[in-house]
């Protein structure tokens, strides 16, 4: 590709710097940070995360482990349908695709989650949760009018949480864990024009943060959690390139995955009813920016070395989550649940609002059932369903000022989780 191509692409290189910023830093539950980590409470809308009840709750609240005799597991397996189209309304590119619309840009995902504890002895529990806590899948039409701010967005995080709880008294348990976090990001986006080449970003790391929460029972009946997931910090390194162009650029770019607080109440109302309720809070405000650096000089679109591609400002928003549920046991084997919550999204303006992460305050209607197998095995069943709030993006700045894209939005979601809980004493030959 010759010089006078490169600068031909100079807008489309813009694009896809826009389009790795917004990405990395922005998707779900306030970003890309997936509350379906558990069916059990994903039946309740999240209400009662952090009081446990169930062995996930240590992802919110690590003291829960605290709550487990002998040896136990609770794994889920969550379907995530989303439906999220972006309608092109005006801007530098609008009208340059073949397509006004993105259509459908969430794709199908499974998201999977596991936690395992091991009892030590009357006073020390050990515990270990394995999920991804931030993810994005997101998928446009291959030339719509942003297909050269976003044609496809993939983030995966691993996370491995190691877990001590201690029961100080019968009443009041504490826990911390260690958060050992691999993320992989690679995005892509049309160059030039969006029946262009794709230009893709791709970066990974490792980086370590920690959990930690307390769990007490004021009066019988009563429970109340309070945990919290401290932020990782990613310093991610890859490259950017072009399809067809032989050479790359080496990238990097700072991501600060935010801190996590989450206060909740377990409380029995009758002998067969129990409340629940939650409030979480995600520090999205430490994004106010985010830069994507080049480590060198050269085509196709590094200037120089140390040199920022591109400055995405975010501006956003603290994140907030607000539910509440109620759970009746049946009968000796079938227990029912319900939940509701309103989630306060950190995205709350257009410019904020990207092409890979159109995020929106959102509502949550969630019901749930538990069968009790035997008395080793209980499985789990959950259905969600979140509606967006109708919203607007405007991304980037074409010549003349004008806005690269504006757009309208409109998401929904449905989930489907199903999930297991088993004893495993038998493993230590108990009967």
């Amino acid at each position: 590709m010759g010089m006078g191509t490169i600068k031909r692409a100079a807008l489309g290189s813009t694009a896809a710097v826009l389009a790795f910023g917004g990405g990395v830093c922005a998707a779900h539950a306030g970003s890309f940070a997936p509350h379906e980590q558990s069916t059990y409470f994903l039946g309740t809308s999240f209400a009662g995360t952090a009081a446990g009840g169930v062995l996930s709750s240590m992802f919110w609240n690590p003291a829960a482990v605290g709550q487990f005799d002998g040896i136990n597991s609770d794994s889920s397996y969550s379907l995530i349908l989303p439906d999220s189209e972006i309608t092109a309304t005006g801007g530098a590119l609008y009208g340059t695709g073949s397509s006004r619309s993105s259509g459908n840009i969430g794709d199908t995902a499974v998201l999977l989650s596991s936690y395992y504890s091991y009892q030590i002895n009357d006073q020390f529990v050990l515990g270990l949760g394995v999920n991804a806590p931030f993810g994005l899948v997101t998928d446009g039409k291959f030339d719509w009018d942003g297909a050269q701010l976003a044609r496809e967005s993939r983030i995966i995080t691993y996370n491995f949480t190691p877990t001590v709880a201690y029961r100080i008294t019968p009443g009041v348990t504490i826990g911390a864990g260690l958060q050992i976090e691999y993320m992989d990001a690679q995005l892509r986006s049309a160059i030039g024009s969006p029946f262009g080449p794709t230009g893709a970003i791709k970066g990974d790391d490792v980086a370590v943060g920690f959990t930690a929460g307390i769990l007490f029972n004021p009066a019988a009946g009563t429970t109340i959690g309070l945990g919290f997931r401290s932020k990782v910090e990613h310093d991610l390194e890859g490259t950017f390139h072009i399809n067809g162009v032989p050479v790359t650029n080496d990238i990097s770019a700072n991501v600060d995955l935010p801190e996590i607080a989450t206060l909740s109440l377990r409380q029995d109302l009758a002998p067969d009813w129990t409340l629940l309720g939650s409030v979480e809070w995600t520090n999205w405000s430490r994004l106010p920016q985010l830069q994507v650096f080049c480590e060198n000089a050269g085509p196709p679109a590094c200037p120089g070395a140390g040199v920022p591609l591109e400055t995405l400002p975010l501006n956003w928003e603290d994140g907030w989550l607000f539910s509440a549920g109620l759970e009746h046991k049946y009968n000796e084997q079938v227990t029912l649940r319900g939940g509701l919550a309103w989630e306060k999204s950190p995205i709350q303006t257009a410019e904020g609002r990207t092409l890979r992460v159109p995020d929106s305050d959102r509502f949550w209607l969630s019901a749930g059932a538990s069968y009790q197998y035997s008395q080793w095995t209980t499985f789990d069943f959950a259905y969600a369903h979140l509606w967006g709030e109708d919203a607007t993006t405007i991304q980037g700045t074409g010549p003349g000022g004008v806005p690269l894209l504006v757009g309208d939005v409109e998401t929904s979601v449905d989930i489907v989780s199903v999930g297991v809980r088993s004893k495993l004493d038998w493993l230590l030959g108990v009967q």
